[in-house]
């Protein structure tokens, strides 16, 4: 029987039939390369690859989401998806539902490969971590808005200190998409107006699985924390989980409950540190009081003190004898001043024109001037006498007889 000749249409169909049919469903596990997530469709596209073969993948933009991590060449992983055949192309292609890294052993190496890089540009130094504010007006929460995590914090901050208020910008804590939206709301946070900005951040979540956690783990993460001018505390998971989240963090709690707890103080414990302290200031007082009053009377007995005491006698019976003297000296320049103005007034009165008049003296006016000489009047001149009590007019009678 001769072979069948087949149209190449017509082989690439049937093997794409085959294919899809056989292998529905394969987890195929080996190291990533070429990875490569398109701008505009958001999809994933990527090779598996062995140390003896390779096989060209792709993963869609909806099931990429999912995934706790983001892809990254070297990484070992299991795909899970079926496998297609594309006949325009004549290629084999891996059409993957879900990625997970191979084993812990893969997840830990990924981690310390980025525990290495960080840690070489100083992003764990402790010399750059700042200290938390003691007494927080506002705190930050990135977190899941869900969740056991969330209600443990707001009701430990609520209880601790009632006074701070708290500021949640809720973000997916897990899943592909959960890294890039943790350190977005962070951004979010300190880009906030001064008046408005958190004077601590609380970033994290509950405990969960290793890939429930993975976003914590991520790089775009840690650099959004080292980059933040607000203090960061990381709180991931249980206490026995370390992320590269909490190497770069100003402080690590190891549970959202234990992040509340260092962020504010405990307002019971205030008040009782503020009566300690004012029962304290009152022993201090009362001491420091006796010893000053003990002190004085120690003094007071002394025999300086004693001399003093009759050196102050003696300046104040010096004082008022000269006040004594200054009052009598006062008084006689008193007297002697009124002896001088009534001298003055004496000699004032002697030169008063209205007293010869008082004599039984007149005075002559002619026309309204004064007439001091006989010779100055005419017969028949009309004259005034001023006397001391009124005036009357006369007329000269005569001519002057000079004397």
């Amino acid at each position: 029987m001769a072979p069948r000749i087949w149209r190449v249409s017509e082989l690439t169909a049937a093997l794409r039939h085959i294919i899809e049919q056989t292998y529905d469903q394969v987890i195929v596990v080996g190291e990533l390369s070429d990875v490569r997530i398109h701008n505009q469709t958001g999809h994933c596209y990527f090779t598996l690859r062995d140390e003896q073969a390779q096989l060209p993948c792709v993963l869609w933009q909806t099931h990429l989401q999912r995934l706790p991590f983001l892809p990254r060449d070297g990484y070992q992983v299991q795909v899970t998806g079926r496998l297609t055949f594309y006949e325009s192309r004549g290629r084999l292609q891996l059409i993957a539902i879900y990625m997970q890294l191979a084993g812990a052993g893969a997840r830990q190496q990924a981690f310390e490969a980025l525990k290495q890089k960080l840690a070489a540009e100083g992003l764990f130094d402790e010399t750059r971590k700042r200290p938390l504010p003691r007494f927080p007006r506002r705190i930050g929460l990135v977190t899941s808005d869900s969740g056991a995590a969330i209600h443990d914090l707001l009701s430990i901050l609520g209880r601790r200190f009632p006074l701070a208020e708290v500021l949640l910008c809720p973000v997916r804590v897990q899943g592909q998409a959960a890294a890039p939206t943790i350190a977005q709301a962070i951004q979010r946070l300190n880009a906030l107006a001064e008046d408005l900005r958190p004077d601590v951040l609380i970033v994290g979540r509950g405990g969960g699985s290793a890939d429930d956690l993975w976003a914590f783990n991520e790089e775009v993460v840690a650099r959004a924390i080292f980059a933040s001018r607000i203090p960061v505390i990381s709180a991931v998971g249980h206490e026995t989980d370390v992320s590269i989240a909490d190497l770069v963090a100003d402080r690590r709690a190891a549970t959202p409950s234990m992040a509340a707890e260092i962020a504010v103080p405990d307002r019971l414990e205030l008040e009782d540190h503020l009566q300690r302290l004012c029962r304290l200031l009152q022993v201090h007082l009362k001491q420091n009081i006796r010893q000053r009053k003990h002190a004085l009377i120690a003094l007071l007995h002394r025999y300086g003190m004693r001399r003093l005491a009759e050196q102050l006698r003696y300046l104040q019976e010096r004082v008022q004898g000269l006040q004594r003297q200054l009052e009598q000296h006062e008084r006689q320049l008193i007297a002697q001043r009124r002896e001088n103005v009534a001298l003055l007034e004496a000699r004032l009165a002697a030169f008063d024109p209205l007293r010869p008049l008082e004599r039984g003296y007149v005075r002559v006016r002619r026309n309204g001037q004064l007439v001091t000489r006989a010779h100055q009047l005419q017969a028949n001149d009309t004259v005034v006498l001023e006397f001391y009590d009124g005036h009357h007019s006369a007329r000269i009678t005569s001519e002057t007889q000079v004397s």
